[in-house]
């Protein structure tokens, strides 16, 4: 969950240059950002799921819940590539709010792919006395989502009614879940790809869990998380010798207008078989950040 208003954050920075897409990317983020921003964000939707995830993910501690770890461990591109080809073919959901959705997900795959090494190095030097990696990562994922935001902004926003706007998932406000096509495309995508899918209900409380933490990051509760971490610590894990996030992110979003690309061609083509997959896969291999790094290390 830490990472949230990360993807969130580089997905608005993918739509300000959408003329480096493909015309259906373009015109899909020009028109549903929301449903873009309720793709980069689904994997971390989860924490939502209940007052005591949102307890754990608001205070920094606790494991990922079930459905957070299968979407980021188990075939995530497979994933993506079932959702495009529902899309493709004109199922479950309008074609823009779709390929929207299609875009923020492969924008959230690809983005955390290239902040993984930069964040399992922190782990390591930057861990405090006594602290677990999983409360180690969530502390410095959130210091390098606000540092982000800052770079980007000027303002980490937390703490004021704007950050509510950028944390927007549909298109109507307010605490209600998602829209039933939209919920059909991602459940058919999970099953296909986990062999698995949360419920509706799930998912809705999961919207209605993220409204809620938009809500209480937008008043001073969210300016008292915000300044917790402290400037200097906050700026180490963001800019320093050999770690620069900004630069990350924009590496991760390379890739992303790569995938999107290959994924274009797929989409006007409706040709997903296993030559036209294989070129995506190129571009964006399939498996878990940690898996990716290792192979690229590799």
């Amino acid at each position: 969950m830490p990472a949230f208003l990360t993807y969130l954050t580089a997905v608005e920075r993918l739509s300000a240059h959408v003329n480096s897409l493909p015309q259906e990317f373009s015109k899909a983020l020009g028109e549903d950002l929301e449903y873009a921003r309720f793709g980069a964000a689904l994997v971390e939707l989860p924490w939502f799921g209940g007052w005591k995830l949102g307890l754990d993910a608001w205070l920094g501690h606790g494991k990922p819940p079930p459905f957070a770890r299968l979407m980021r461990e188990r075939a995530p591109v497979a994933f993506g590539l079932k959702a495009a080809e529902l899309v493709s073919n004109g199922a479950l959901v309008g074609t823009e709010a779709g390929l929207a959705f299609v875009a923020g997900y492969f924008t959230q795959v690809c983005v955390s792919r290239a902040l993984e090494p930069l964040v399992q190095s922190l782990i390591v030097s930057h861990s405090k006395q006594g602290e677990s990696a999983s409360a180690a990562r969530h502390r410095i994922e959130w210091a390098q989502s606000l540092a982000l935001m800052q770079d980007l902004h000027g303002s980490p926003l937390v703490g004021t009614p704007a950050i509510r706007a950028k944390m927007q998932l549909r298109k109507a406000s307010g605490a209600r879940g998602i829209g039933r096509g939209m919920y059909e495309l991602m459940r058919v995508s999970s099953q296909e790809a986990f062999g698995d899918a949360p419920t509706k209900l799930e998912v809705d409380g999961w919207v209605r869990g993220e409204y809620l933490y938009s809500m209480a990051l937008g008043s001073p509760l969210g300016r008292l998380k915000a300044n917790a971490g402290g400037a200097l610590t906050a700026k180490e894990l963001y800019r320093s010798p050999g770690i620069d996030v900004f630069a990350s992110v924009d590496k991760g979003l390379d890739v992303t207008r790569e995938a999107l690309t290959a994924l274009g061609s797929m989409i006007r083509r409706n040709n997903f078989g296993s030559r036209s997959r294989f070129k995506l896969l190129e571009v964006c291999p399939e498996g878990s950040p940690e898996q990716v790094m290792k192979l690229q290390a590799a």
